[in-house]
């Protein structure tokens, strides 16, 4: 495990010092990433998942500090879309591809999580699918090695952030197939 200094990341892109990789309060987190953490927890109230009951919000963090959310949204069919692509496409219907960062919570609400809650500190991560939508995002955005995603407990006190790297070691991303989409827009009505 790294210790403390050598697991910040430059204060430059945020407000304070992010420490990576430990579970904190909210409140060490850097401002902008305590406003996606906390849109994050109100989005997923929005979440319409009557078959899983887990309901998940995201919030994508833009370069100039504003937020776009998404939440979860299943279907009969089991079809869902996931709160972090339901934000990533929202972002990208607003005319906003890159971001620093996502803030993603989740919890259970049915009748099992009620008689067998899971610990509060427990984290919902993004998925494989929404993991390789986020290394779109951040190959768009230039910033794949500095990509945070931030965790936030299911007793939404707390948060645990992590490098998008970390959760990819291995990605798979644009330039694979010969793509530099560095080139495309984060603003596409520009």
């Amino acid at each position: 495990m790294q210790d403390e200094q050598e697991a910040r990341m430059p204060v430059s892109k945020w407000s304070s010092p992010v420490v990576l990789n430990q579970l904190m309060s909210l409140i060490r987190l850097p401002a902008e990433m305590q406003r996606a953490a906390a849109a994050a927890v109100t989005a997923h109230k929005n979440s319409y998942s009557p078959y899983s009951k887990f309901s998940v919000g995201a919030a994508l963090l833009h370069d100039d500090g504003s937020v776009t959310t998404g939440c979860n949204y299943e279907n009969c069919t089991l079809q869902s879309c996931c709160a972090e692509r339901c934000a990533i496409v929202r972002a990208n219907v607003e005319g906003r591809r890159c971001a620093n960062a996502v803030a993603v919570y989740g919890r259970s609400y049915g009748a099992e999580a009620l008689a067998h809650p899971p610990p509060a500190d427990a984290l919902c991560t993004p998925c494989g699918l929404c993991r390789q939508l986020l290394v779109e995002v951040a190959d768009l955005s230039q910033n794949f090695e500095e990509f945070m995603v931030v965790l936030v407990t299911f007793d939404a006190k707390r948060a645990k952030v992590v490098r998008l790297a970390d959760l990819m070691p291995a990605k798979f991303g644009p330039a694979d197939i010969g793509m530099d989409v560095t080139k495309l827009s984060c603003n596409p009505s520009a």
